[in-house]
């Protein structure tokens, strides 16, 4: 029995895996960007407690090392340590936050504690995955519940999963002609940075330019993020208008800089390859993008941002608004989240995109469903038929080379618009209007969903010994009688405890101190029925059981049968 009680603390407990928010790796993907971002706006709250849900000690050494790598001067914090096996332990924080969109994972481990403790709350980065798909699908035959919520980081992502929900409840209604589904909310609220970061003195700006052997008067395109044309952003359109525009302008020397990882060395050489091809009167920089200073150096150093992405993968876009925190005018493919965040004509321009109307991608989806091709072929295919208007964009880029005036106009919009719309400042406030909404919906609504909240086992997770019970000849009871066997002094029950093959790793076996206790119980040729055991033995009931168990197993008692069978 419990009672339900409104959380007491701002923000949702987060559960940590080292790998949703390392950014230290090879290979940084924008998820791992995101959590990593957040995790570090939490602590620049100033928010006096954070609740992890950690799976085990390693995960939680890597959880404190980064905290300890976040905090300020003489800041301090108080961790709440929510184990994984009681994650009904986030009541308090009103719920666990996840790093993804696979809240239905969580649903089950909330079956066992009632449904009512604490929400579930996800958040959508790549939604073009079959993992990610089925996530999403699964949503509507999975203990969700109205005070859940998955955050879409734009309308677009919210129409990618009403689009999967709604094939899937007319499947659903067809089949077993369900009508009433429960769902998680659906909040829009976009990704955050830390406006902060981008903030570059002139001096700073200088020297990088400097670095990268800039002359004062040179125009510098950027690009920051995957440097990858199947998973990312296509290079050709962006090679092909900045060429145009190098030979119209040929008073004014352009370089690009492309700021970024590469999946493999045949990527790499693509791309450098390429641009030698078809951008020869650029000047084309690489840089090494899994070291966060480049990224620095790089917004620092530019006067344009480009980023021309088409690519299904992508959901949001968080370096173009970096970008705008930098003060740079930004050139973008009208494409996904980009849509939402560049206001045309103030923060920059967005470039029209293309792609193929229903029914042209049937075959592509059922290949790469039964895994004919690859999600990288998958995705790379989608891609390639995807078009961004080249014409467009190269006339937008020598507006902007052209125009320093209208370049500074957009740097101060664009810096304004990053500050006040995606600062974590903005967004926070915007996660904890949402906590609280859930916390209440929780509160006030658990009534009405009496049976479906309470404590029970989901039916893929069964107690064994419910479904497996007609395998034995019998299931111990009350009733059962046991006999005590004598052993000679090789065959003790100290040694047989200790043998690696019985006291494993993870075994969970009662303790020797709980054997002793039930075998000393018992003189040589008692016969007692369980429940006399219980009592003469002073253990606790079901720790009674398992030890028996554990001792007819291994020979230190003998089953005598079971009274009225």
């Amino acid at each position: 029995d419990y009672n339900l009680s409104k959380k007491e603390y701002p923000y949702w407990s987060i559960f940590y895996e080292k790998d949703g928010y390392d950014i230290t790796g090879n290979r940084i993907m924008g998820r791992q960007a995101a959590g990593w971002s957040f995790l570090k706006a939490i602590i620049n709250s100033k928010t006096d407690t954070v609740g992890a849900y950690i799976k085990n000690p390693e995960q939680r050494e890597f959880f404190k090392s980064d905290i300890q790598n976040l905090l300020v001067k003489d800041q301090s914090i108080d961790l709440k340590w929510i184990p994984f096996d009681k994650p009904y332990l986030s009541e308090p924080f009103g719920g666990i936050f996840i790093p993804g969109p696979g809240i239905d994972e969580f649903s089950d481990a909330r079956s066992f504690f009632g449904h009512d403790r604490y929400s579930l709350i996800g958040i959508t980065h790549t939604t073009a995955s079959s993992r990610v798909m089925d996530s999403i699908a699964s949503l509507l035959t999975k203990s969700i519940m109205p005070w859940d919520a998955i955050i879409c980081t734009s309308n677009c992502v919210l129409d990618t999963i009403n689009k999967v929900l709604e094939s899937q409840k007319e499947f659903l209604s067809k089949r077993y002609n369900i009508k009433n589904y429960i769902l998680p909310k659906l909040p829009i609220i976009p990704l955050g940075i830390d406006e902060n970061e981008f903030d570059f003195s002139d001096e700073y700006v200088q020297t990088a330019r400097k670095k990268l052997d800039i002359n004062v008067d040179d125009i510098v395109i950027v690009y920051v993020g995957r440097l990858s044309f199947h998973a990312k952003a296509h290079h050709l359109p962006m090679y092909a208008a900045l060429e145009k525009c190098a030979k119209k302008l040929k008073d004014k020397k352009i370089h690009l800089i492309q700021t970024g990882w590469f999946h493999n060395e045949f990527i790499e050489n693509t791309f450098k390859s390429e641009a030698l091809d078809i951008c020869p009167s650029v000047i084309t920089h690489f840089i090494d993008g899994k070291n966060q200073d480049n990224k620095h150096l790089t917004l620092a150093s530019g006067d344009i941002f480009i980023s021309l992405s088409d690519n299904i993968q992508e959901t949001f876009g968080i370096t173009p608004i970096e970008a705008m925190a930098s003060g740079l005018p930004v050139i973008v493919s009208d494409w996904d989240g980009y849509k939402e965040n560049v206001e045309h004509n103030i923060d920059g321009f967005r470039i029209p995109s293309i792609s193929l109307n229903n029914g042209f991608g049937d075959k592509l989806a059922y290949d790469h469903k039964i895994g004919k091709i690859t999600y990288d072929l998958y995705i790379a295919m989608a891609s390639i038929s995807t078009g961004i208007n080249v014409r467009d964009c190269t006339e937008k880029l020598e507006i902007l080379i052209n125009n320093k005036d209208l370049r500074n106009k957009f740097s101060i919009s664009a810096k304004k618009n990053a500050k006040n719309k995606f600062s974590w400042k903005t967004i926070l406030k915007k996660y904890q209007e949402l906590s609280n909404e859930l916390d209440n919906i929780r509160l006030s609504e658990s009534t009405k969903y009496k049976e479906l909240v309470m404590p029970h086992h989901p039916s893929n997770a069964l107690d064994p010994f419910f479904i497996f019970n007609t395998y034995p000849t019998f299931v111990i009871n009350d009733n059962t009688i046991v006999q005590k066997i004598i052993n000679d002094e090789m065959y003790n029950l100290k040694k047989i405890f200790n043998l690696k093959s019985v006291s494993f790793d993870g075994s969970k076996g009662p303790s020797l101190e709980e054997l002793e206790a039930i075998y000393n119980s018992l003189n040589e040729k008692d016969e007692l029925q369980m429940n006399k055991i219980i009592d003469k033995s002073g253990i606790e009931s079901k720790s009674a059981y398992r030890a028996v168990i554990w001792l007819i197993k291994f020979g230190f008692l003998s089953m005598q049968g079971n009274i009225n069978e």
